[in-house]
């Protein structure tokens, strides 16, 4: 891995930051009241060809960014995605298993980020489970990423992944 791939990989996340928040932010494109998490497939599209320290940089960064752009708390989306990175690091070689496991680990970490972003900014005062929204909000943006994956994930590998130089292989 080179400085070369981690600065496309911020890069790509803060283009993504900007679409998330001009595109999908409050009052444009949100079918159904919700919106994909973009970012949160480009950092995890991209943080899977990196190794694990820039990887969870990177997915700090992406939530942190968010945060900073975007109308929620400090640090929420921050550490929701550090967390995200961290499990799917823990799970990369399963990304190569297919599409249908891919697409199982998009959905599956999407819903883990969203349950992060409500619990622990429940725990510091955000009014969350308030309304029954909250369950749409989590489950809808997860099946909204899956076309975004499609798109983001063979653009991750093209760009970063296939570069690997493997110096030590015989």
């Amino acid at each position: 891995m080179s400085g070369r791939d981690i600065g496309i990989s911020l890069l790509f996340v803060v283009l993504a930051v900007v679409a998330q928040t001009a595109v999908f932010g409050d009052g444009r494109i949100n079918p159904f009241g919700v919106s994909p998490s973009v970012v949160l497939v480009v950092v995890l599209a991209f943080a899977r060809h990196l190794d694990p320290e820039p990887a969870i940089l990177l997915g700090f960064t992406g939530g942190m960014l968010l945060d900073l752009l975007g109308g929620s708390p400090l640090g929420l989306w921050a550490i929701s995605y550090t967390v995200v990175v961290y499990i799917a690091l823990r799970f990369k070689e399963r990304a190569e298993d297919g599409p249908a496991t891919l697409a199982v680990g998009v959905v599956g970490l999407t819903l883990v980020a969203n349950a992060l972003f409500l619990i622990v900014g429940t725990l510091f005062g955000e009014r969350f489970f308030t309304s029954t929204a909250f369950i749409k909000n989590m489950i809808v943006p997860a099946f909204y990423n899956l076309p975004v994956a499609l798109v983001v994930f063979p653009l991750a590998t093209r760009l970063i992944g296939s570069r690997r130089n493997y110096i030590w292989s015989a």
